[in-house]
């Protein structure tokens, strides 16, 4: 069961889990030794949820922040959420974001952001992630833990490995450059601890589970995806688990548990039928939410094409 967030307006639902939900990976085991990479430090405290609760009366702040922003892009979309919380929290002073690094004309990276916490009286280099992950078996057995590759962004052109390795080899390394020790000298930063942060989901196949990968939090979401020929026997089985009806969500609202709101619900056999339309039209794999008789998420799923991910790429190291 997804956990309910109890905020009324998608913004403020949409804030609370990228800032709060818990990591999908714990990123010190993703690190090599000696990084020092932490999962972000920065918790739910009552004052932050004080903080959520009011932004939920009178959303218009964080609205109007949001609407700066013109992309589409769902990872675009969560850091601007980051930013909003990183600028109004009294314990953090948010020094830049997206600050890029040069040198000889050549962009070397830019810091997704950097703070100073209060608390820890400490700079941080913060680097974000937010990722959509389905499990396609190709080298696990009986491993506990599956490899990094063998899961793949919805159209497959995406892998978990690789991202990891430019998070984790790159990204969070780009304090160490000569020219971005420049640039940290001149806002007065000389020492800067190194988080990352990846929110997220994984779907592993409903006829094969997978097991999570290396680094997975125990208390990040497991799902399922499932291929179009099997929906209907996945949604027989699942109806009678209390639910109530089934949206479809768009990219921008893939993020916190979906509420049914003003929303058209689907049942099982229309959603069947608008599955098979959409998959016809594009294959891109589409998200579900299934939503209890209260109106709240009880579980999400990946609907994939049949032959997933093969028909658009070769799954292979």
């Amino acid at each position: 069961m997804i956990a309910i967030y109890p905020y009324q307006t998608q913004e403020v639902r949409d804030l609370a889990w990228a800032c709060f939900s818990p990591s999908l990976l714990h990123a010190q085991q993703l690190a090599d030794d000696g990084q020092n990479v932490t999962d972000c430090g920065l918790q739910l405290t009552t004052q932050r949820r004080h903080w959520l609760e009011s932004l939920d009366r009178d959303a218009t702040a964080l609205v109007k922040h949001l609407a700066t922003q013109r992309s589409h892009r769902l990872g675009i979309y969560f850091e601007h959420l980051w930013h909003f919380f990183l600028e109004q929290d009294p314990d953090i002073d948010l020094v830049a974001h997206n600050l890029p690094i040069r040198h000889e004309g050549k962009t070397l990276g830019e810091f997704d952001c950097i703070y100073f916490c209060h608390q820890r009286q400490r700079h941080f280099h913060l680097e974000l992630a937010v990722k959509f992950f389905l499990g396609h078996r190709h080298s696990t057995t009986h491993e506990h833990a599956s490899h990094w590759s063998e899961w793949l962004g919805p159209n497959s052109n995406d892998r978990l490995d690789r991202k990891i390795e430019h998070l984790m080899q790159r990204q969070i390394q780009l304090g160490n450059q000569p020219a971005a020790q420049q640039v940290l000298e001149k806002l007065g930063i000389t020492a800067l601890a190194r988080e990352v942060e990846i929110k997220g989901y994984l779907f592993r196949s409903a006829q094969d589970a997978l097991p999570p990968p290396y680094g997975f939090n125990p208390d990040g979401r497991l799902c399922h995806h499932v291929e179009l020929p099997q929906l209907g026997t996945y949604l027989a089985e699942y109806d009678s688990r209390s639910t109530a009806s089934y949206l479809m969500l768009p990219k921008r609202r893939w993020l916190s548990p979906a509420s049914l709101g003003v929303d058209t619900a689907l049942n099982s056999a229309n959603l069947s039928d608008c599955s098979q339309k959409q998959l016809a039209e594009d294959s891109r794999p589409r998200l579900i939410a299934a939503i209890d008789s209260a109106g709240q998420e009880s579980r999400r799923f990946f609907v994939t094409a049949a032959g997933w991910p093969l028909r658009n790429e070769k799954v292979s190291d």
